[in-house]
């Protein structure tokens, strides 16, 4: 496109065009420094600019670009800094999500949003799906939040934006920024039951490196009942055992721009770990162990072309587990005959493409298509492998006060063959007021994954008779975003067909099902105020209420492991010398099984911390978690957490 003579004058017009392609690529391009051009008013009423090298910078998004429109809590981890964060801990803090863990710190952590299963959400590490073992589930403690910069969350039936799998929807977890020179930071902390972490980072304005060390000897205090369907049965007092953990996890990150209006990146992340299996209460296991590791890396080339913007990516992802002292019925000795450990591999490759132009002054237009295979090994799994192809299609129509974002997606995984449409739409009654409306609906298809179908994973055990997913779910909401306050709040419904549910499968394993058909439906709220002198308050609530539709004796029962009620509350101040927060993660009570015969009883957990600016950058810090030293909770799954608990952490950054 040809705007300028030699001496770098354009007219109004195609000042305009310009602004147009700008606009369009800050979706795609992600945000960098930029030496702003000069602006000169020419003689003949044009506009003289003076360019320098093109660098496209953007403010960051207030929502998710991958599904605008949709339902999307975004969170900053660096609000979180003086605090021993997991991964986990840091996407618990959203509305709609639940945290299905195996266990105290190190432990096995996987996601379920909106009520949906945690293999019915995408994880996405710079665009990237990460996957368990086999393609399964996301086990987030297996990701060191170091690496990560914030995360948005995006909820609803988001198969036709995000890809197939987003049945409760997708979390994007945003890698670290590069930064305007050489810098670097570090992080120490340790405390009670052995656990200790140090991360470092250093940053140039191509590069990027992190890395996150983390141990604990997890040999905390709890009680149990020992006839726990009595109401009043006593108490009696354990030690927690086989409960370790050690990992390592980093991160290198690269980019360089080839011209003014081109980018070329790069991205390798990997993790490694090893830890005990302790088992549930009743169902113990105090001499299986897992060894694991994981790896994801990418390559992608994006640009500019006239008023269209276009990408092309390579990535790959590869995951190994290793269980030992561990059979379907409980534990065993490694040196015991028929003791041998399991042994389980999973690989994915795709290359991909997409384009996103404008078109009049109405549409922006995107589409993308993509192909590639999955593939697992393992003892008693043998080789399996799928082709897996998608082509996507987008529009993002412009009317004047409100915005609607359809989309349509075909997904081919192996045999099985999926359609995806859906569209969101949003109104803003007032141009530069506050006040704004959304709604969404959506229908998504999900294939098994080979670690539901074939993996065993220590305490998941597969299910080779499962049938693909499929879901359909409508929502709608209300925010308010002003200087000082946001304020959201939101309903949505949602119906499974299919609905594959990880349940008990006695004596201490979990098995995944098909249900058949069941709905969940919801409210979600959420409210962030930020307060005179550095305070800052926020608060989300979430009722899920999930019904098994499939006729026979669960029929109209609750669905399992899903908490009807759950809010969080959190107020944290950020001075120049303090810092410090205080905080409420709490469970309503919830049912176990799919009869409604038995429940796990509510939870609140009370969290604080506090902090000084010793010398220079050098911040120190005092967490506490479960204030209340409540020894008798439990996670979903019967798994016993730690009491109270401290840690001491130092940080700094240069």
């Amino acid at each position: 496109m040809q705007c300028a003579s030699a001496r770098g004058r354009v007219d109004r017009a195609c000042g305009r065009t310009v602004a147009a392609v700008c606009a369009t690529a800050l979706a795609w391009l992600p945000p960098a420094a930029a030496e702003e051009p000069r602006v000169e008013q020419a003689a003949d009423g044009g506009v003289a600019i003076e360019m320098p090298t093109v660098e496209i910078v953007g403010e960051r998004p207030a929502g998710s670009i991958r599904a605008p429109g949709a339902e999307t809590t975004v969170i900053d981890a660096a609000r979180f800094a003086g605090g021993l964060r997991s991964m986990a801990e840091l996407v618990g803090t959203s509305p709609g999500v639940t945290l299905h863990a195996l266990g105290g710190p190190g432990q096995a952590t996987t996601l379920s949003v909106r009520g949906a299963a945690a293999d019915q959400s995408l994880v996405l590490l710079d665009g990237i799906p990460l996957a368990g073992p086999g393609g399964g589930a996301v086990d987030l403690s297996t990701v060191p939040a170091a690496l990560i910069e914030r995360l948005v969350v995006s909820r609803g039936v988001l198969g036709a934006q995000a890809g197939a799998g987003a049945l409760g929807g997708a979390v994007e977890l945003v890698p670290r920024s590069f930064g305007g020179g050489l810098q670097g930071g570090a992080q120490l902390a340790a405390g009670s039951f052995g656990t200790a972490q140090a991360a470092f980072d250093v940053e140039t304005e191509h590069w990027i490196a992190v890395i996150q060390l983390d141990r604990t000897r997890g040999d905390y205090e709890y009680q149990r009942k020992l006839t726990p369907e009595l109401a009043d049965a006593p108490y009696y007092a354990e030690t927690r055992a086989n409960a370790d953990s050690r990992r390592a996890g980093a991160l290198l990150r690269w980019s360089t721009r080839p011209s003014g209006a081109s980018e070329l990146s790069a991205l390798l992340q990997g993790s490694t770990g090893e830890r005990g299996l302790p088992g549930r209460v009743g169902g113990l296991t105090p001499r299986a162990r897992a060894d694991d590791a994981s790896w994801v890396g990418g390559v992608r080339y994006q640009a500019l072309a006239g008023e269209a913007t276009w990408s092309a990516r390579a990535w790959a992802r590869g995951s190994w587990l290793r269980l030992r002292g561990l059979r379907f019925f409980g534990d065993c000795a490694e040196e015991e005959p028929g003791c041998d450990p399991t042994i389980g591999r999973s690989v994915a490759a795709r290359g991909e493409a997409k384009l996103r132009s404008p078109l009049g002054r109405a549409h922006v237009l995107s589409a993308s298509l993509a192909g590639g295979i999955d593939a697992a090994s393992g003892d008693g799994v043998g080789q399996r492998r799928r082709a897996v192809a998608s082509a996507a299609l987008g529009d993002d129509v412009s009317l004047g006060r409100a915005t609607l974002h359809p989309a349509l997606r075909l997904d081919l995984a192996g045999q099985d063959l999926g359609v995806s449409p859906g569209i969101t739409a949003t109104l803003r009654p007032w141009p530069d007021g506050p006040l704004e409306l959304r709604a969404g609906a959506g229908s998504s298809f999900r294939a098994p994954t080979f670690s539901e179908l074939y993996l065993d994973q220590g305490a998941l055990t597969p299910n080779p008779d499962l049938r693909p997913e499929r879901a359909l779910s409508i929502d709608a909401g209300i925010g308010w975003r002003a200087e000082r306050i946001e304020l959201h709040a939101g309903a949505f419904w949602s119906e499974y067909r299919d609905l594959i549910l990880y349940e008990l499968n006695p004596p201490a394993r979990i098995k995944p099902f098909n249900v058949g058909r069941a709905r969940i439906a919801g409210v979600e709220a959420r409210a962030l105020v930020t307060l005179p002198r550095g305070f800052f308050a926020e608060a989300s609530y979430s009722h899920l209420d999930g019904r098994n539709l499939r006729p026979g004796e669960g029929q109209d029962q609750a669905l399992p492991y899903r908490p009807p009620h759950r809010l969080y509350l959190r107020a944290s101040h950020r001075g120049r010398r303090f810092e410090g927060y205080l905080e409420i993660d709490a469970l309503s009570a919830m049912p176990r099984n799919s009869f409604g015969t038995a429940a796990l009883p509510g939870r609140a957990l009370f969290n604080a911390g506090a902090g000084v600016r010793a010398l220079g950058p050098l911040w120190l810090d005092l967490e506490i978690k479960n204030l209340l030293d409540d020894r008798t909770q439990q996670d979903l799954f019967q798994y016993p957490l730690p009491g109270l608990s401290a840690t001491a952490i130092a940080r700094a950054r240069l």
